[in-house]
């Protein structure tokens, strides 16, 4: 394959931590900063975001319990281009209470739909809510085995390596973690 000349122009940055906290609760930590590879002036006032500075800066974190009920959020913005991105930050405390799980992200999009978000904070969200996934998964089903079945077939066919006819799902049939339903008495 022939390589085309080409020129960095912008850098996005996606990271994500989870962790337990001492008191039982989990924390999940989201961040994005842009960054682009050239000089840029803000639309806006012309204001110079200079080359490899963030030209977004966002911070997401979510404090869960072991049911992923989300009892904090602590949303910033330490850069963003126009001068009313800010002011999306306190929208996002409707969070708070709110359970990650199936429906979780339509319920942000629309809750968040319109003037009332923030386009990358809203970005970050689903990123935190797999990497709670992530960190909480073992830890959760090592203290909680009984559920383990119940979380497994909530997760059948919801993607390419959970499908019901693939590997993964055989294995924990033959292994009896799991049971399908008879497709034959389903209408």
């Amino acid at each position: 394959m022939t390589q085309v000349k080409r020129q960095l122009l912008h850098r996005r940055r996606i990271e994500s931590y989870g962790f337990l906290r001492d008191d039982g609760l989990w924390e999940v930590e989201a961040t994005m900063q842009d960054l682009k590879a050239q000089d840029v002036h803000r639309e806006y006032d012309g204001s110079l975001v200079p080359k490899d500075s963030p030209f977004h800066d966002m911070y997401v974190r979510l404090t869960l319990d072991d049911s992923f009920l989300i009892k904090d959020i602590e949303v910033s913005m330490d850069a963003f281009p126009f001068p009313g991105c800010g002011g999306a930050v306190p929208a996002f405390d409707v969070i708070k209470g709110t359970r990650i799980g199936a429906g979780w992200n339509r319920w942000l999009k629309q809750t968040f739909a319109g003037k009332s978000g923030c386009t990358h904070i809203m970005e970050l969200l689903p990123v935190a809510a797999t990497t709670a996934f992530q960190t909480m998964w073992q830890p959760l089903s090592e203290k909680y085995p009984q559920q383990v079945p119940i979380a497994i077939g909530k997760l059948v066919n919801t993607c390419q390596g959970w499908a019901d006819d693939g590997p993964m799902v055989r294995k924990l049939v033959d292994e009896q973690v799991l049971t399908l339903p008879n497709k034959e008495h389903q209408s």
